[in-house]
């Protein structure tokens, strides 16, 4: 592959970003974005309670930010891709057993399993990678890696769903786990290289520095527990949490709150599925703002689209406003992921960026498990969502202000 690649004059990271979108678009589209699939299905075979097999998705997001949290520690423990290794391997054996489990106890810790594995294999895992890959354009390379946690989302929903049709849940977990072991297993084990000097190379845009020295051997910014002592870490988690909060009651809400407000539920899905392949084209963009304006200007250009969203949901029984609704929240929303790790190199520099950047990214998971029990406690109470968009609106406001206050950190020997 590798010279396949250079034959047309083409930098094998890019081939790193593919492989990475593939992994996220199976490990994470599938045993996380296709969940809600069998919530019905799996409540109607056992009797279960639905709000108790949806309980088992909430594990799932637990798990995932549980993950981001230490992710730093074991990374720096064990080389990211023997990790991955290892996660590749439990992850669809874990989603093949869920088709067995007959109990919720079996069900919920089998879910923890598979939850449990994600960071390994998509967001975390990737960020590091991708950071040791590229030098210049990272955005660029971050946005389009994470695509393919929506992408994966939207193909195996849609196909999923067509599968229900003419065969049972747990014959759709099998078919499922054999599609992420058969898809991730290979792409992990024999083409994800770790780092470019596997292969003799150096990271994309590297150049040698006055003194000789090529910038990915220059560290710079706090370490881990020098982080703890700065003001910026605490503003970053904080714009987390609400970035995190603000577009999960977004994107938890379209398809609840547009057939509430009289669409069809076929009509509502369309929506969904339009805001869905917007976001993934999203996470590119936006990575290629953060790439050419940095920091500041990108997250503030998100946040006010998110906003634009966020009004396209509260006047939602207006069938133009969906318009804005979708064109808004494709880059809002995909602050939700790119950001994250983006907005730590910002402001806490290269030292320490994966074990800094999964704390940030633990901080948006957390805000997106309090975002869905908040705007049903909001529903149940008032009998609509709209008022739920009001403090996720002024979320997205404070994450701009934090964005605009916080200092960032240049790289040694650049401007700007």
């Amino acid at each position: 592959m590798k010279k396949l690649l250079e034959k047309y004059g083409i930098f094998y990271g890019w081939a790193i970003v593919f492989y990475a979108l593939v992994i996220m678009a199976v490990c994470f589209g599938i045993a996380h974005n296709c969940f809600t699939l069998y919530i019905i299905p799996v409540s109607e075979r056992f009797g279960w309670p639905r709000r108790s097999v949806s309980a088992a998705l909430t594990l799932m997001y637990v798990m995932q930010m549980l993950g981001s949290v230490f992710s730093g520690r074991i990374f720096r423990r064990a080389a990211v891709k023997k990790v991955m290794m290892i996660a590749v391997i439990i992850q669809p054996a874990a989603y093949f057993l869920l088709s067995f489990a007959s109990n919720l106890p079996v069900f919920y810790l089998l879910s923890v399993i598979v939850g449990g594995c994600v960071p390994f294999l998509s967001f975390q895992a990737f960020t590091v990678i991708i950071a040791n890959w590229f030098e210049e354009k990272r955005g660029t390379a971050t946005g389009i890696a994470f695509m393919g946690s929506g992408l994966g989302g939207m193909i195996f929903n849609a196909v999923g769903g067509s599968l229900l049709t003419r065969m049972s849940y747990d014959a759709l977990f099998r078919v499922y786990a054999a599609v992420i072991a058969a898809v991730a297993v290979p792409v992990v084990f024999f083409l994800v290289k770790e780092k470019p000097q596997e292969l003799g190379l150096l990271p994309y845009g590297e150049r040698p520095g006055a003194d000789g020295k090529f910038f990915h051997e220059v560290l710079y910014g706090c370490s881990f527990e020098e982080a703890f002592r700065k003001s910026g870490l605490y503003v970053l988690m904080l714009a987390a949490l609400a970035i995190g909060f603000s577009t999960s009651v977004l994107s938890s809400t379209i398809v609840p709150d547009i057939t509430d407000s009289g669409f069809t539920p076929k009509y509502a899905a369309m929506v969904n599925a339009a805001y869905l392949g917007g976001v993934s084209l999203g996470k590119v963009i936006l990575g290629q703002m953060f790439d050419r304006m940095g920091m500041k200007r990108a997250l503030t250009i998100a946040m006010l689209c998110l906003l634009a969203g966020l009004a396209g949901m509260y006047f939602s029984n207006l069938q133009w406003m969906h318009i804005v609704l979708v064109a808004g929240a494709s880059l809002g929303c995909a602050t939700g992921t790119v950001a994250y790790p983006l907005m730590t190199q910002s402001v806490m520099g290269n030292r320490d960026y994966g074990a800094l950047s999964g704390i940030v990214m633990a901080c948006g998971s957390l805000g997106g498990c309090i975002a869905p029990f908040f705007s049903n406690a909001v529903f149940d109470a008032l009998a609509s969502y709209r008022t739920a968009y009001i403090p996720a609106a002024a979320a997205a406001a404070l994450a701009i202000m934090a964005g605009l206050l916080v200092r960032t950190m240049k790289k040694p020997g650049q401007d700007g």
